[in-house]
């Protein structure tokens, strides 16, 4: 798997500009508006001096003017750029100890005020460490697992032959974090100061701000710093020594001499579903500690950016990649819940998936639990950088072509303009039927370059400009709570979450009837009584809390539980598959053999549950050590686990709520619709489309041409926004005959 998608074409896509020693101590321009991020009807939002701001951003790394100015025509009034520290996207900022030239953002943002004088500027600042930085502070470098610290030539992002600060080097960050502070106040003290909306916060690979070492086979960190700060994370977590030693099952544990795992035990047994807590657990912590160091690395330069604008502008960062990357914990993505935890960060920058994004069979859909970023009242940003019918045109003349090839099937790349149009509107219904923010990303220069599609988008700034007046709130009966803390517990690189975590929430984007996502640990700030239907996707590991928690709210009210495989084997260095029983209601069984199998199921005929589903179901791409259901006579096998006679599916009904276990997690979206429907969600759309629904909108781009009827959960009346005109007053269904791809994006009224 390689995430990184945007390497392509950065390099030299930034214009060199003329070189301008810039003096220190500028100051912060008070007179500036204040942005900030605030809850309004259903769902956080930006606000610019006390008012919604709801109108996508344009972003690009192709800073021409041409490109600012159309889409200034087209309504838009915030812009973003990239500029970097240090080695990056075209020249560096920092150029030497308290030596800066600011000479290319000073172009840049005079570049957007020229094309609209009344516009905001909200740039990326990547912090990348400059060449200069790491030769004279040699000792500030991560070291790399077979001991070097540089990355060998052909592993590619900018690495080849080259050595990075460790993430817990307090120098770096100190000195970083003193860059940052002078390039904000240069910008707040400039001519443009009072045009400033906000800051990006942006780092490590490809500016997402995940680990540097992925896919190299270098595994980082080893470097004394890492070191240092793994025993004061073990320290913060135990307590005591005696606690370590338990957990750890060794006798001589301490935290002075704890280390970080080698690379041989992070890369062991890997054919193996979990890691053995009883001798792996200090492998377990190293990745929940290497985890959470990249929200706190973020949060350090968060709060270093609020410094410097007095907290009077809203500073945001990428992350929330959990599903996307797999849930692979080399990747530093999964603590989500620490950075949404942090009082400095106003918003998550976030693209859709960069899988299945062809229109009908693909969808928009996130990279992590979108809703739990609300419930603790940041903004979610999705980053919309889909391309267009342009691809080739644009990339006609460019080399390597088999990047370019791989980049056409993952980019949304379309046939001509009306597809594309289709593209944007099914993102903008992603955006608005979520309740979050979005951005119209010109990824490589020149995707929106034609008059339809500036035409469209300017029609959706004004949707979005109109959004403020409507209520965002989610109207999800279906709840998907997935754990952080779980991946820690799987093998390296696990191809089990790889191939259940993402490729899930392909088909919960086509039940026809929304869902929540949630991380495990915001499970107590729902409420459970909203919804009928809650998955457990990968919540292999449960604390007693959860547990009671579970046990106690969720587990009643007539309520379906689906849970995905070993849900509740881990609680802590504790392994049981007893706990696991209890809390489902079944009794499992382990295969005799750790390697895995292929965990397809075929399904029993003649339940009507299943209606008129049959034959062989579930992700051929998923396997893991079996783990099946046992005959019972309060269990009904619904589906056997292919080529057994093992009950991989299975259903159980109690007097105040009903059980379903599955070994395979990526289900088609006509099953999850019928566990829905038995459930008594209230299903919009029968077919496997794509639909987003909350209290105002309704959007869904259909996977194959004929009639759709969609059926509301109350009598509503609805307007299709791409011209205004009222499709149904005071009804309950809506009939439409749509062509294969096309979306349909209403605004419900009343």
């Amino acid at each position: 798997m390689d995430p990184s998608r945007r390497d392509i074409l950065k390099i030299g896509a930034l214009a060199a500009a003329g070189s301008v020693a810039e003096s220190l101590g500028e100051e912060s321009n008070q007179s500036a508006a204040v942005s900030e991020v605030l809850p309004h009807l259903g769902a956080p939002r930006f606000f610019l001096e006390g008012q919604p701001c709801t109108t996508p951003v344009f972003e690009t790394y192709v800073p021409d003017e041409r490109y600012f100015r159309q889409f200034a025509e087209a309504g838009t009034s915030i812009f973003s750029f990239s500029v970097n520290l240090g080695h990056g996207f075209g020249p560096e900022l920092w150029r030497g100890p308290d030596r800066f030239d600011f000479s290319r953002l000073d172009t840049l943002a005079e570049r957007v005020l020229r094309a609209n004088p009344d516009g905001w500027i909200m740039p990326r600042i990547y912090l990348s460490p400059p060449d200069w930085w790491i030769a004279e502070n040699p000792e500030e470098r991560q070291l790399l697992g077979e001991g070097s610290y540089v990355y060998r030539e052909g592993v590619g992002h900018r690495r080849d032959g080259r050595a990075f600060p460790s993430l817990a080097s307090s120098k770096w960050r100190r000195d970083t974090a003193h860059a940052l502070r002078r390039t904000v106040r240069h910008m707040l003290g400039s001519e443009y100061g009072s045009r400033v909306f906000g800051f990006m916060v942006t780092g490590l690979m490809s500016e997402e701000w995940y680990h540097w070492s992925i896919h190299t086979g270098q595994l980082s960190d080893y470097s004394g710093h890492a070191h240092r700060a793994f025993q004061r994370w073990l320290k913060d977590k135990y307590q005591t020594e005696a606690a370590l030693r338990e957990a750890w099952h060794d006798k001589t544990a301490t935290f002075g001499h704890a280390k970080v795992p080698t690379q041989e035990e992070r890369q062991r047994n890997r054919e193996r579903t979990f890691r053995d807590p009883a001798s792996e657990m200090p492998v377990i912590d190293w990745y929940l500690f290497y985890n959470e160091l990249v929200p706190d690395t973020i949060d350090y330069f968060c709060k270093a950016a609020k410094e410097a604008c007095h907290g009077r502008h809203v500073v945001g960062s990428f992350y929330a990649y959990m599903f996307e990357f797999g849930g692979d914990p080399e990747y530093g993505h999964n603590a989500l819940g620490k950075l949404l935890r942090s009082d400095h960060l106003d918003f998550v920058m976030v693209t859709a998936s960069y899988h299945d994004r062809g229109l009908g069979k693909g969808a928009d859909y996130a990279r992590s639990p979108i809703t739990s970023v609300r419930l603790h009242e940041k903004l979610w940003y999705h980053d919309n950088d889909t391309v267009s019918f342009l691809y080739d045109r644009i990339h006609q003349t460019r080399g390597d072509r088999a990047t370019i090839e791989r980049y056409r099937r993952e980019l949304g790349v379309t046939k001509n303009a009306e597809e594309s149009i289709w593209q944007y509107r099914r993102s903008a219904g992603f955006a608005l039927a979520n309740g979050v923010f979005q951005s119209f990303f010109d990824l490589h220069g020149g995707y929106f370059d034609h008059p339809n599609l500036m035409g469209e988008v300017a029609r959706l700034n004004t949707i979005f400009s109109e959004s403020t007046d409507h209520d965002f709130s989610s109207t999800a009966e279906i709840l998907v709570v997935s754990d952080e803390a779980s991946c820690s517990y799987t093998t390296f690189e696990s191809g089990f979450l790889q191939q259940t975590l993402r490729p899930a929430q392909l088909s919960f984007s086509k039940i026809g009837a929304p869902h929540d996502s949630i991380l495990l640990e915001d499970l107590g700030r729902v409420d459970p009584d909203r919804y009928r239907l809650v998955i457990f996707l990968n919540c292999f590991h449960l604390g007693d809390a959860q547990r009671t928690f579970i046990r106690d709210r969720v587990l009643k009210k007539r309520r379906t539980v689906v849970w995905c495989y070993a849900c509740g084997l881990f609680n802590g260095a504790k392994e049981s598959l007893a706990a696991a029983q209890e809390l489902t209601g079944f009794p499992l069984r382990w295969g005799e053999s750790q390697q895995p199998s292929r965990a397809r199921i075929v399904l029993q005929p003649g339940f009507p549950l299943l209606g008129d589903l049959e034959g062989t179901v579930g992700s051929s791409d998923v396997w893991a050590r079996r783990l099946t259901v046992e005959a019972d006579p309060d269990v009904t096998p619904l589906g056997r686990l292919e080529s057994t006679d093992l009950t991989a599916f299975a259903l159980r009904r109690g007097s105040d709520w009903t059980s379903v276990y599955t070994m395979n997690a990526v289900l088609p979206p006509g099953l999850w619709r019928s566990l829905a429907r038995d459930a008594g969600v209230h299903i919009y759309n029968q077919h496997n489309d794509t639909l987003y629904a909350n209290r105002s909108y309704v959007c869904l781009n259909a996977d194959g041409e004929g009639e759709r009827t969609i059926r509301f959960p109350r009598k509503v009346s609805v307007v299709n926004t791409s011209n205004g005109k009222l499709l149904l007053e005071g009804g309950k269904t809506l009939t439409r005959h749509l062509r294969h791809g096309e979306t349909l994006l209403l605004r419900i009224t009343s």
